[in-house]
C-alpha cells in the first residue's frame, strides 16, 4: 500500500513538471525571460565621393575669392551670387558640388583634410542665406510686374510707376544684375505707354527724369 502511495505521488509531481516547463518556455519566447536582442549595428558614415585629379583643374579660373569668403564674419551681396567657381556661378552650387569640393580641395592641395569641410560649410552658408534674399526680391519682381501692368494712364499710374522705380533701385543689391535688368525693362516699357496714351483729363505731373529748366540766380557785386 505504502509503495503505491509512493508511486502516485511521484506521477503527480512529473505530471506538474510536464506543466510547467511548457509554460515557462513560452514565457520566455513572448519576452518575458532575460533573452535580450542584439545592439543594433550603427549606421554606415556616408561614402565621400569619388574624385578625379584632372579636375583639379576646374579650380582656377573662377572670380570667387574662396579663401576671403570662408573667413567673413558677415553675409554677401546678392550680386556676389555672379562670382564663379568650380566652372560655375556661385548660384548654381548644389549640395553635390559642395560635397565633391570638400573632397577634392585635399586631393589639389587647396586645403587640407581638416579645413576642407569648414570651407564647404562656410560657402553653403554664405550662398544659401544671399539666395534667399535674391528670392524674396524675384518674388517682389513678379508682384511689380503684375502691379505694373495694371496701372491706369493717368496721374496715379504715372506716379506709381515712378515709386516702382525708385523701389526697384532701393532692392539693386538684393537682386542679380540679370534680374535688374529684367525688372527695369519692365518699368521703362510701362512707363513709356502711360506717358503716350490717351489721357482723360490734362496731366500736369512733371517727369521726376525731367529736372527742369536750370535754377537761375543773380549775380552779386564782387568786391568792394
Amino acid at each position: 500500500m505504502a509503495v503505491r502511495i509512493r508511486l502516485s505521488s511521484l506521477a503527480m509531481i512529473l505530471a506538474i513538471l510536464m506543466v510547467a516547463i511548457p509554460a515557462a518556455a513560452q514565457e520566455r519566447t513572448d519576452g518575458g525571460g532575460d533573452d535580450r536582442k542584439p545592439p543594433a549595428a550603427p549606421p554606415a558614415a556616408p561614402a565621400k565621393p569619388s574624385v578625379r585629379a584632372d579636375d583639379c583643374n576646374k579650380l582656377p579660373g573662377g572670380n570667387a575669392p574662396i579663401n576671403r569668403l570662408a573667413r567673413l564674419d558677415g553675409g554677401i551681396s546678392v550680386r556676389n551670387l555672379d562670382l564663379t567657381y568650380f566652372g560655375k556661378p556661385l548660384f548654381e552650387l548644389t549640395d553635390q558640388d559642395y560635397e565633391y569640393l570638400t573632397a577634392l580641395w585635399p586631393l589639389c592641395s587647396t586645403f587640407d583634410e581638416e579645413t576642407a569641410p569648414k570651407v564647404a560649410e562656410k560657402l553653403k552658408e554664405l550662398v544659401d542665406d544671399a539666395k534667399a534674399v535674391r528670392q524674396d526680391s524675384l518674388e517682389w519682381i513678379k508682384q511689380t510686374e503684375r502691379e505694373a501692368k495694371a496701372l491706369k494712364p493717368n496721374q496715379d499710374g504715372i506716379e506709381k510707376i515712378h515709386d516702382l522705380w525708385q523701389q526697384m533701385l532701393n532692392r539693386e543689391f538684393e537682386m542679380l544684375q540679370s534680374d535688374m535688368s529684367y525688372i527695369a525693362g519692365v518699368i521703362e516699357k510701362r512707363r513709356d505707354e502711360l506717358y503716350t496714351a490717351p489721357q482723360a483729363q490734362q496731366r500736369t505731373l512733371i517727369s521726376p527724369f525731367d529736372p527742369g529748366p536750370a535754377e537761375t540766380r543773380p549775380l552779386g557785386n564782387r568786391g568792394g
